[in-house]
């Protein structure tokens, strides 16, 4: 999700410069729902690797080779390969566009006719994105005033905010109290802040004024129901919502706290001020925005690691972070609930 998010500004910057082209976004089948409704986009390809129940192998291959010979038919100009991984690669090879823009990777930079360098300089996800425009001799800032460089945008409709105000209503949260959305979940168990931290958070969001909604992804339920059950106040736990739901349940709140995650830059997409809590990762290659956005992590020796499970067994990296650190920038950056610009 994530990645699909911080591809958003490249799409800003092509519309500009060619505002007559027909711009096609291929992204695997989960994340399609995302570039809905997206003023940038003409269409979405969506691709689906999994196997469906009763699909024989000989079947997946042919639709996957049907997918290729799609891409082939599609006669485009210009494919710019912005994940860059062996697949995304051949995909891009696959077109046979004539100019094909990716990293100069060793083995697969070859399927690309136009190399982007790869220094060992470190720039954030939304400039690294950027590099593929420059070599085309594209210069982002032309184009973006300052604060739209490094703002991420997913388009919520007027029918969905109408679902997710009736939906926070139904759970007891209205209009006439802030929201604190919690995101106590993440795809790695090393990017998860301990439950312990999101409880107490809540507690003090709950003093602060702030009505806390629980939000969980497939299979984070429990993890969520234990926050909920530590909470010195009464906290929501959500349910499982489909993706567009959950962007529009997240613009309605004033805040979003959440891991390291997809959720994440869900919240910063919508333009809801979010709070991003590292362990691992690396903020400043995966948090890009600008206050009142804020990344919070632990500068010790052994972070990042880029590891799924602490080796040290201790995740030192997490616990370091206080929720009073948290709190204390949220009763600077939004003095009075509810004043979020909502």
């Amino acid at each position: 999700m994530g990645d699909v998010i911080l591809t958003t500004p490249v799409l800003a910057v092509l519309r500009r410069v060619f505002p007559d082209a027909h711009l096609t976004y291929l992204t695997e089948k989960p994340f399609t729902p995302l570039l809905e409704h997206h003023p940038h986009i003409d269409r979405v390809i969506s691709l689906d690797y999994t196997r469906s129940a009763g699909e024989s192998m000989f079947q997946w291959w042919l639709r996957q080779f049907r997918l290729f010979k799609r891409l082939r038919q599609e006669h485009f100009d210009l494919v710019i390969d912005l994940f860059g991984n062996p697949r995304s690669a051949l995909l891009t090879w696959a077109t046979g566009a004539p100019y094909r823009v990716g990293g100069d990777f060793r083995g697969r930079g070859r399927l690309y006719s136009i190399r982007v360098p790869q220094d060992r300089q470190q720039v954030d996800a939304i400039e690294f994105h950027f590099k593929s425009l420059r070599i085309l001799g594209i210069h982002p800032e032309e184009w973006l005033s300052a604060d739209q460089l490094k703002k991420t945008k997913i388009y919520v409709t007027a029918d969905e905010t109408r679902w997710a105000k009736s939906y926070l209503a139904a759970l007891g949260l209205d209009e006439n109290h802030p929201i604190a959305i919690l995101h106590p979940g993440a795809t790695w168990p090393n990017k998860r802040w301990p439950v312990e931290k999101f409880a107490a958070l809540a507690g003090k969001l709950a003093e602060a004024g702030y009505r806390t909604l629980l939000s969980v992804g497939p299979g984070e339920e429990d993890r969520a129901r234990r926050v909920a059950r530590l909470a010195a106040r009464p906290v929501v736990v959500g349910r499982v919502l489909p993706l567009r739901h959950l962007a529009a349940v997240i613009q309605q709140a004033n805040l979003l706290i959440s891991n390291d995650c997809g959720v994440m830059h869900l919240g910063a997409a919508v333009g809801t001020m979010t709070i991003g809590i590292f362990g691992p990762g690396e903020p400043e290659i995966w948090f890009p925005y600008a206050q009142p956005h804020r990344a919070f992590w632990s500068d010790i020796d052994c972070r990042p690691c880029h590891q799924n499970e602490c080796p040290l067994g201790t995740l030192e990296c997490m616990h370091r972070i206080h929720p009073e650190h948290i709190m204390e920038y949220i009763t600077k950056h939004l003095p009075v609930p509810g004043m979020a610009g909502k």
